[in-house]
């Protein structure tokens, strides 16, 4: 059960799985390891099994105030040949298999190099072959199961978790689940594994400072299907695990240090511990649509569930609670940062879930980012994205030098000397944008030109799915010239009185010249430079020409609420004065 282990022999398993997963049962079980002697029906193996009699051994071992515990240790370095040790020991509880389950355990994270590897194991089945005697070339425990690895081959200080499911041993995932533990030092730590759901199964791995205590480190949550899986070689299609036994696992594929060394505590797996997992948003997305619902999925153990939505620190409970498991939390606030929460309720009682966060797409300063031109490679990329109207030559660029924030800008060049005497380029959107929500009431974006360009007219334009477009243009063809960036902001509703739909936006314009002759002497290129194109909250337009640099809040009028924004700093300057 190894995320690396490479056994280089034939292997002929001619026997069936000794786990045979009919008729299911779900029988909670905890090993307390208390008074030197298992409390349930352990089946330990190991694999390979190439020592006769193999020197992989689990014992009980006497704890302080007799707090005992389970000891699985490996005495002989593997090797993969004839007298080799164990790869890995295993355990699992005989007759108790599980669907929705939650293993778990505590375990000691020491320095000892031997402790490398250990974990735990969910919906499991396996198989003996050639063990002790029988004449095969690889005998011991063979598994399939769903796994979570505790990791600590680079000491402590280096202690992960990953998860991955296994067939006949091996690891069969292309891509990784793992999670960090910063800033550990080395010490037993709670470990626990969930289970939830078939085709798709969704399988999450935790680590806690205690049981009941912080959260130190988790997972993403691994989605099986019976299809091919993303994380899967493609091409294969390996079936979900439904149902099968609980157990641990240890770990070491390397001759020296010899062997493994490694403890448990308090082991258990109980069907009705599983947490709820965030399937939309996941946690931690950025970027999530305003209007996007929340989803979830929930053990088979829970009859009901506790919601527990809102902005970041300041969740409340959700009332009435969801009938089902989707919720519509309304319009979000742009660029907010939103906590949510699934306790379970079940005959058992309440299982509280994880705290997931996600981020609504936009800025914190109420903007709908439209475009940042960062994720364009080169100027391929860009012109396959906005192309410009001019088909015997290419005048869009991927700008690195004059930018406005990030490390690319947008380069519209032009030679508006030549017919069709205007130059564009234009986006168009995969999904119509709907700008009507949230408040948004203006397009913003930054501008700069060179101060050696002819004067042109400088336009935006906007266009809708059923075809409606609107031009509007800035006031001012001397804007080509500035060699700083502006923020252009345009009322949105200068379009919408033009014809447009806006919340129906497929594309936008950007361009210069007005279909005349701009008088550009000979070939001479001109340009401008486009970045962070928003749409925003309301923005004040000025159109008067007004001395408003007391405007503090941006709303085009001077008042009291400037004032109060003013006054809420008054006489801060920043410095300590130490006596």
């Amino acid at each position: 059960m190894s995320k690396k282990i490479t056994i280089l022999v034939k292997i002929c398993i001619v026997v069936g799985f000794i786990a045979v997963l009919s008729n299911p049962a779900q029988a909670n079980w905890t090993e307390t390891c208390g008074g030197n002697a298992l409390d349930q029906p352990w089946q330990f193996g190991c694999c390979p099994a190439m020592t006769m009699p193999p020197t992989f051994t689990q014992t009980i071992k006497d704890g302080p105030d007799n707090n005992d515990y389970l000891s699985m240790d490996e005495t002989t370095p593997y090797t993969g040949v004839l007298g080799s040790g164990s790869a890995f020991g295993v355990g699992f509880v005989k007759n108790a298999y599980f669907t929705d389950v939650r293993v778990a355990s505590i375990v000691n994270v020491i320095g000892d190099a031997s402790h490398r590897y250990c974990g735990l194991g969910i919906r499991a089945n396996y198989v003996i072959v050639g063990y002790p005697s029988d004449p095969y070339p690889a005998p011991g425990l063979w598994a399939n199961a769903y796994i979570m690895h505790i990791d600590w081959e680079g000491g402590p200080a280096n202690v992960s978790i990953d998860i991955e499911k296994v067939v006949a041993n091996q690891n069969i995932m292309r891509q990784g689940f793992g999670a960090a533990v910063p800033g550990f030092n080395g010490h037993s730590l709670y470990a626990v594994l969930d289970v939830i759901g078939s085709n798709p199964t969704y399988v999450t791995g935790y680590l806690y400072e205690y049981q009941g205590g912080p959260l130190v480190a988790k997972t993403r949550t691994l989605i099986d299907t019976n299809g091919n899986d993303p994380w899967e070689d493609p091409g294969v299609n390996d079936a979900v695990f439904t149902n099968g036994l609980s157990g641990i696992f240890a770990q070491n594929e390397h001759a020296t240090p010899v062997g493994y060394h490694t403890t448990f505590d308090t082991i258990s797996s109980v069907s009705d511990g599983p947490a709820a997992v965030a399937l939309s948003p996941v946690d931690g997305a950025t970027g999530v649509s305003i209007d996007a619902d929340l989803s979830w999925a929930e053990a088979a153990f829970a009859t009901s569930r506790e919601l527990y939505f809102g902005k970041k620190g300041f969740m409340t409970k959700v009332s009435p609670s969801p009938a089902g498991k989707t919720y519509d939390p309304g319009t979000l606030e742009l660029g907010e940062t939103y906590e949510w929460q699934v306790n379970e309720i079940g005959p058992g009682g309440t299982v509280t879930g994880p705290v997931w966060a996600f981020t609504a797409e936009g800025t914190a300063e109420g903007c709908l980012l439209v475009e940042d031109f960062e994720s364009y490679a080169d100027d391929w990329a860009l012109l396959s994205a906005w192309p410009d109207n001019i088909v015997e030559a290419e005048y869009v660029f991927v700008e690195t030098g004059k930018v406005y924030a990030g490390a690319k800008a947008m380069r519209l060049e032009y030679q508006n000397q030549y017919t069709p005497f205007f130059t564009t380029t234009t986006h168009t959107f995969a999904v119509p944008q709907n700008w009507t929500v949230d408040g948004l009431a203006a397009l913003s974006l930054y501008f700069r030109g060179e101060d050696n360009n002819v004067e042109q007219r400088l336009y935006v334009q906007l266009e809708d799915a059923a075809a409606h477009k609107f031009l509007v243009a800035h006031p001012y063809n001397y804007a080509v010239q500035s060699e700083s960036y502006n923020e252009w902001n345009i009322d949105l509703s200068q379009f919408s009185a033009g014809g447009v739909i806006l919340s129906q936006i497929s594309k936008i314009t950007i361009g210069v010249g007005d279909g005349t002759n701009s008088g550009q002497v000979g070939d001479d290129r001109d340009m401008i430079y486009i970045d962070q194109i928003k749409v925003c909250a309301p923005r004040c337009f000025n159109t008067a020409g007004l001395d408003l640099r007391g405007d503090v809040d941006d709303d085009c009028r001077i008042d009291f609420n400037d004032f109060a924004d003013m006054a809420a700093g008054w006489l801060n300057d920043g410095l300590s004065v130490v006596p």
